[in-house]
Formats: structure tokens, sequence, C-alpha cells
């Protein structure tokens, strides 16, 4: 009997916490995101500060000025996730007047995505993990089975339309909806990202989180040891960037 006792304790204390991780719901969750990302968020106006006229940015994806990452929570054992795009590029189209025929496109190379930065944990507020442990979420996130990197380079958004939503941003500022395709493992899929977007006539700030699925792009979250460690289904992709306007556009 004693020698039963701790694998029955053992078992009994993996059971609960693999229940505790999987009892908050989605909207739990997505109040758990680390958002905005920096406080930092630029004094300019809003999207109706601006007097008709196009104009074209180009966003800036350098590390200390942008910030393009995806959060995701643990389902089981393990512990949740955050993954910064390190190499990609986007620029924003759009004259305030004609607000629906905004370009936004924005394209990030899948071999740039690195997991558990130390900077981005901290950010999120989660535990530092060994350099080994990187390594290892890295090579899942790249197999064949989630992000497939042999067969699909780059994750890609191309907007459709914009549109004010009538709400406010956490300054104040007007929020507006794009609605575009995200292109995710091959899949394409049409989404909502509400961005709360900060702008005058030389620079312009953009902040928000587009919450989508794994299932939604045709693959299952990752799960190991029959589902003692797995993600959750959903993914959160929180956006925080700044931009410079072209010079002539």
């Amino acid at each position: 009997m004693q020698s039963r006792f701790p694998l029955a304790l053992a078992a009994t204390l993996l059971g609960a916490a693999s229940l505790s991780a999987c009892g908050t719901t989605p909207a739990e969750d997505r109040e758990r995101i680390t958002f905005p990302a920096r406080d930092d968020f630029p004094g300019l106006g809003g999207v109706e500060s601006l007097s008709p006229l196009s104009r074209t940015y180009t966003f800036e994806p350098g590390l200390e000025r942008s910030h393009l990452y995806v959060q995701l929570f643990s389902a089981s054992l393990g512990h949740d996730h955050v993954v910064r795009a390190t190499d990609w590029w986007g620029s924003l189209a759009f004259d305030p007047s004609k607000l629906s025929a905004c370009v936004v496109s924005v394209t990030v190379q899948v071999e740039g995505l690195d997991p558990e930065r130390d900077e981005m944990r901290d950010l999120t507020g989660q535990e530092r993990v060994p350099a080994s442990d990187r390594e290892q979420i890295r090579e899942h996130l790249r197999a064949k089975e989630q992000l497939n990197l042999e067969e699909h380079k780059t994750l890609e958004f191309t907007s459709k339309s914009c549109a004010l939503t009538g709400e406010k941003g956490r300054d104040g500022r007007s929020v507006v909806a794009v609605t575009g395709d995200l292109k995710l493992r091959g899949a394409t899929r049409e989404v909502v990202l509400p961005l709360e977007v900060a702008v005058d006539e030389e620079q312009v700030a953009a902040r928000g989180v587009l919450t989508t699925r794994h299932t939604d792009f045709g693959f299952e979250p990752y799960s190991a040891l029959g589902g003692l460690f797995k993600n959750k289904d959903e993914l959160y992709f929180v956006v925080d960037v700044r931009g410079r306007r072209v010079a002539g556009r």
C-alpha cells in the first residue's frame, strides 16, 4: 500500500492539474491576452482627424518598434505559449473619406516565428523556459502536423475592406474593423481584425487582437502523450505595430 500511494497521489495531482488548465472558457482566455503589448501608444489622432487624401504607410518590423505575436493556451499540462514574428513586412493605404477601400497587407515568414523568447515570456507574465525547450517547441511548430514549414513558407493577411465600428479603444480613438483573408498553412479564411488606429501625416500605429482557431485552417492543436500535453484550439494574434508614411505617397 505504501508503494502505491505516491503513484495514486501523482495521478490525482496530474488529473487535477489537467482539469484546472482546461477549465477556462475562450472568453476568459481572451481576458488573459497581453494587450496592448506596450503602453507607449503614440499620442496621435484617430482616422477621422485626417483630411480626405490617400496615404500609404509601411510598417516597421523591428523588434523595438513593433510587436506581432501569437498567444495560445494549454488545455492540459504544460505551459502556455507566446510566439513572436521576427521576419515580416506589411503596409497600409487608405483615404479617410473612402475607408472601405483600404489596403492592408502583411506577410510573415514562418521560419522567423520564434517561440518563448525571454522578453515575450516577461511581457506576458510567464516564467522563462530553457533554451532546449525553446528549440523543441520550435521544431514542433514547424512540423508537418503543425505549420508545415517545408510546404508553407509564409503566413499572409490581405484586406478586403475597412469600416469604423462605432466603438472606442482604450485611448478613446475609433476602432476600425479590417475584414480580410488570412492564409495559414495553405488554407485561406475570411477574418475580421479590430484595430485601434493612431495616425498623423507621417506615422501610424495600430493595435488589436484577432481570434481564430487551428481547426479553421485544417489542422489540430499540438498534442502529445495521449493529450496529457495539449494546446487549446484558439489562436490569439496580437498586433501592436508602428509604421511611417512612404515619401510622396
